[in-house]
């Protein structure tokens, strides 16, 4: 287990420049097909955050949430799907898309899921640009709580590394996977807290405690509070450190099994084709 963690540190840490071309080029190969390249970054995000904010801030106008309005609570969540999503579905491709050219030459296959998720983070960035102009707008200004978003976007990166690390694989032995997930992710956007929230289910019922308990332990629940604390409640990222502590768990065993299989079929991807 231990060199499986080994390996697969040393083979990213030694191509982290790999790494970075590979995302470059990706991020460029999408501009490329366009002659607007770089303002789909900003264009698509902001077609969605105008359509949230039409739908639940003017059609549908919802209830505040702790004092915060609606449209507010709900974009600073959404930003973290806007980033996180992309990096489970296409990371979940990472190995399977790249097959040409792990077939041709010897190729540090562990890094690719990093691509993706560093060529995420690009967008990720345009996406947050858009979204401080937006709070601006709102009257809401930026302090220094905001520098916890610093965090909560690497504790994203090693959460998306990690989980797909496991399914890039899995998508090897089985492309349905990559299926799967995508059916999946449609699900989770729905039960994750990120249009709703969580105060619905503060019954002492057990449906409710349930719900909390299950909640508590979803990692990408917590990044979206994360979020939320930094934007509006001003809370630090010590601020719930049990959640914290169980993120941190939970990661750490995603990277480790990912390692694990990361090690183990090495030399098998190109049966796997």
């Amino acid at each position: 287990m231990l060199k499986s963690i080994k390996y697969v540190l040393k083979e990213n840490f030694t191509n982290l420049f790999r790494i970075y071309s590979i995302s470059k080029y990706e991020l460029l190969s999408d501009m490329r097909d366009s002659k607007l390249g770089v303002f789909w970054n900003f264009a698509n995000p902001a077609i969605q955050i105008i359509t949230y904010y039409f739908v639940f801030g003017i059609v549908n106008k919802r209830n505040a949430v702790d004092g915060i309005p609606f449209i507010q609570w709900m974009l600073a969540g959404m930003v973290v799907w806007f980033f996180i999503s992309p990096c489970i579905t296409q990371g979940a491709n990472a190995i399977f898309s790249k097959v040409n050219v792990i077939t041709k030459m010897k190729f540090p296959v562990s890094v690719l899921p990093a691509t993706v998720v560093l060529k995420e983070l690009f967008n990720h960035a345009c996406i947050m640009v858009l979204m401080i102009v937006f709070f601006i707008t709102q009257g809401i200004y930026p302090s220094l709580d905001w520098l916890g978003i610093i965090y909560y976007c690497f504790a994203a990166c090693c959460f998306g590394i990690s989980l797909s690390m496991i399914t890039s694989v899995l998508n090897m032995i089985a492309r349905d996977t990559r299926k799967l997930i995508l059916a999946c992710m449609r699900l989770i956007l729905y039960l994750t807290p990120i249009l709703w929230p969580i105060s619905r289910f503060n019954g002492a019922g057990l449906l409710d405690r349930t719900v909390r308990f299950v909640m508590k332990i979803n990692p990408i629940y917590y990044i979206v509070c994360g979020y939320r604390d930094c934007f509006l409640y001003h809370y630090g990222f010590m601020h719930y450190w049990k959640q914290l502590a169980i993120f941190w768990l939970i990661t750490g065993v995603l990277f480790v099994v990912g390692c694990y299989m990361m090690y183990k079929f090495k030399h098998k991807f190109i049966d796997m084709i």
